[in-house]
Formats: C-alpha cells, structure tokens, sequence
C-alpha cells in the first residue's frame, strides 16, 4: 500500500501537470500564413514574380557513334530564384537545345534537361556541371566517311545523357528517315563518352 505522502506527491503532481497542459490549451496556435495580410493569391504572384528565366550556354566535346569526333553547343533554359547567384550550384530544370557537328556527322537536339551545376559570375556558360542528366529528341545527318551504310543518311531519334563532374556518357537509338538501299539497317544505337554536358 502507498502511504499517504506517496498519495499526495502524486496528487500534486498531477495538479500541475493539469495546470501546465490548461495552459498549453488555451493558447492560440500562431500561424504564419495568416501574419502575412495580403491574400493567399497575392504571396503566389510574389513568389512567382521572385524568379528569372535562365539561360546558360553547355558545351560538350564526344567520341560517339555514329558522329565519331565532335564538339557541341547549346543553351538551357530553366525558371531559377532571383536571388540566386548560383556561384557555389544550383538546380537547372528546363528546355535544353544543342548543334554538334562532327568528323561523320553532325547533330541536333532538343529536350528536358535536369543539371546541378556552378557558373561563374558574369559568365554566360555552365562552368561545372556535378550532376545532370537529359533526354533529347535528335536529328542526325551523316556524311564523310561515316561507318553507316550508306555513309550519308538521315536519321531521327532519342539520345539519353548522364553526366558526372568533366565526364558524361550517352546512350540513344535512331531510326533511318532518309531512303536507301534495302539491306541498309533501319535502325542504329548510338552510345558515346565525352567532357561537357
């Protein structure tokens, strides 16, 4: 059995425990939202007209099949904070187009881009990619002395790229648009490795 201090040790700590959560309960809870005094739809706009459209120019340099040695530039175009300086990184999400003209070929893409990355300040160029990857809709034109038979073709197709800090690696395949003779292949996968995004 308690005793009777055990009993009113208990009995007092549960009146002040009672106290303590009464008056827990009887404050308001403060909302933040409902400090700001202009309307819900108000600080959306503020926070939509707090952001830019981007652009930053990407180049990259490639041994791939079918263009075998090429270089290629372009631009990506994303939504970003304004107040961001982007000198340490910042997340790239956008429109990406690219031309790459190269010793068999030359190439044109268009897609979604997703690139954290650093650029310096006042520079137009995407200066250190860390991470990023892409999925592009290609056109590609062969010439020269292109592995292909015929070794001049048009092809269209898809090109997926990865990219990790000065390497990047890209996999894709392309159906044959232009005609040729019947035993050309319709199809060719393209894969390559090269510095740049």
């Amino acid at each position: 059995m308690l005793s009777r201090a055990r009993w009113l040790h208990i009995a007092a700590g549960a009146v002040l425990c009672g106290l303590w959560a009464g008056s827990l309960v009887g404050q308001e809870p403060r909302n933040r939202a409902s400090e700001d005094p202009r309307p819900l739809t108000d600080r959306v706009r503020a926070d939509v007209d707090e952001t830019s459209l981007r652009w930053l120019g990407i180049a990259r340099v490639r041994y791939s099949i079918p263009l075998e040695f090429s270089a290629g530039g372009g631009a990506i175009l994303a939504r970003m904070p304004a107040s961001h300086d982007c000198a340490t990184f910042c997340e790239y999400r956008g429109f990406v187009a690219q031309v790459e003209p190269g010793s068999a070929g030359g190439q044109l893409g268009v897609g979604y881009a997703r690139v954290i990355a650093a650029n310096k300040p006042r520079s137009a160029f995407l200066n250190n990619v860390y991470v990023g990857w892409s999925a592009r809709a290609v056109l590609v034109r062969t010439w020269g002395d292109s592995e292909l038979d015929p070794a001049r073709q048009t092809l269209a197709g898809f090109e997926g790229q990865f990219a990790l800090p000065r390497i990047s690696f890209n996999v894709g395949v392309l159906r044959r648009v232009s005609s040729a003779h019947e035993g050309a292949d319709r199809y060719v996968y393209t894969a390559g490795i090269g510095w740049g995004f």
